[in-house]
């Protein structure tokens, strides 16, 4: 252990305590927990991808919620009409998601800021509604009822072992996501993010770039959708609601939309905060909508965003009032203001 500092010491004994946590929660807790630590577990992978487009591509999307809504429907569809085992559902889901998404960059070329989140929202409404009218192959807004997982191995079938399933999906996918962004083609999407027209001027495709980013988001949020319709056992147009891309983007302001892992913290603390407000009443979505709000007036760059620079701080003032004091943070995720060309 040579040559790490403490913090790094710090942050490795946290890393493999929450490790060992996750993989011993379900021993720890009943099923009931089990099962919202699932679903923990599949909106943070959603909100990971989301966050590969609005905090490190800076394009704000509101319509995410078709990708997961496609990733759903392969399930349901696959799995009730041709028996398809899982093996075969997630692939399609992948390719399908990914060619939705590259669609919507494609025709988000040329807008940006509010325009983008406009147009965004209406293309997603657009595949809700063919779902919506499909009854034939989705059952309309009735949906997909009973959806078996039955092609899965009988040990992660239920309760515990899906969870695990889980959990092993997530962070295979979490750690895909994870070198995505730290490659030169994840760094060169942030590059655009941080300013367009420098990298197009050193030589850079920046149109491909969007697209490409929206590609590798929409192909994640399919796999979230995809075990999100194992979990519940059904599918409907509810799945492609615009309230679900609203809530992902929530999650990744909440969390910190310029920090990899922010999103996902952000998912956990929502759907946290969810089940445990609904215990005591049921006006949640007042508290909610609270949290919401005040995210916005004092928590623009996140929790883990307030977390570094309260960090830094520290450090500021135990070295003395010689050390230069940490600046508020300034690292917000902001909508860009300019019109579409």
């Amino acid at each position: 252990m040579r040559g790490l500092s403490t913090g790094r010491l710090t942050a490795l004994a946290a890393g493999l305590a929450a490790v060992a946590g996750l993989v011993l929660l379900p021993f720890l807790t009943d099923s009931f927990y089990t099962f919202v630590a699932t679903r923990m577990l599949l909106l943070g992978l959603f909100a990971t991808a989301y966050n590969a487009v609005f905090g490190f591509g800076g394009m704000a999307s509101l319509g995410h919620a078709a990708f997961y809504g496609i990733g759903g429907y392969s399930v349901g569809i696959g799995v009730t009409r041709w028996d398809w085992p899982p093996l075969v559902v997630l692939p399609v889901a992948i390719v399908l998601g990914a060619a939705a998404a590259a669609v919507f960059g494609i025709m988000c070329l040329r807008v940006r800021g509010i325009y983008l989140l406009l147009l965004t929202l209406a293309l997603a409404q657009a595949i809700a509604g063919l779902a919506f009218y499909q009854t034939e192959w989705t059952g309309g807004d009735n949906g997909i009822p009973s959806i078996s997982r039955d092609g899965l191995p009988s040990a992660v079938r239920e309760g515990d072992g899906f969870y695990w399933l889980s959990l092993g999906v997530v962070a295979v996918c979490v750690a895909l996501l994870w070198m995505y962004q730290r490659s030169p083609l994840g760094m060169s999407v942030v590059g655009v993010r941080e300013s367009e027209a420098r990298m197009s001027a050193t030589g850079y495709r920046t149109g491909r770039l969007r697209i490409i980013a929206f590609t590798v988001s929409g192909a994640f949020a399919a796999v979230a959708g995809v075990m999100e319709v194992y979990l519940q056992g059904s599918v409907s147009t509810a799945n492609m609601h615009w309230q679900i891309s609203a809530e992902v983007l929530v999650f990744a302001i909440l969390g910190g939309a310029r920090h990899f892992l922010g999103p996902f913290l952000g998912a956990v603390m929502v759907t946290g905060l969810e089940v445990w407000v609904s215990t005591y009443t049921d006006r949640w979505m007042t508290v909610l909508g609270i949290v919401y709000i005040a995210t916005a007036l004092f928590l623009a760059d996140g929790v883990l965003g307030r977390a570094g620079w309260a960090v830094r701080r520290a450090k500021d003032l135990r070295a003395g009032p010689a050390a230069a004091p940490a600046a508020a943070p300034k690292d917000r995720t902001e909508l860009p203001a300019e019109a579409p060309a």
